[in-house]
């Protein structure tokens, strides 16, 4: 792969990098009060949380693959 491949590749993950970001963040929240009153404080439901950690999984595999490029 050159350096203009490279380039272009990093760009296509960086795009998809924002794309979750924004994914995650538009998953709703546990209301504060109960996030407080729960022990393990956990932010979001099991359901909401199972998904943040799917995309929060493959945010790691772009970072993986940004570090193999260069």
């Amino acid at each position: 792969m050159n350096q203009e491949q490279k380039a272009q590749r990093y760009d296509w993950l960086l795009d998809q990098y924002k794309q979750i970001e924004r994914e995650i963040s538009r998953i709703p929240k546990l209301p504060l009060d109960e996030t407080l009153q729960d022990l393990n404080s956990k932010e979001y439901s099991d359901a909401n949380q199972i998904q943040v950690t799917n995309l929060t999984n493959k945010l790691r595999m772009i970072d993986e693959e940004v570090k193999r490029l260069f």
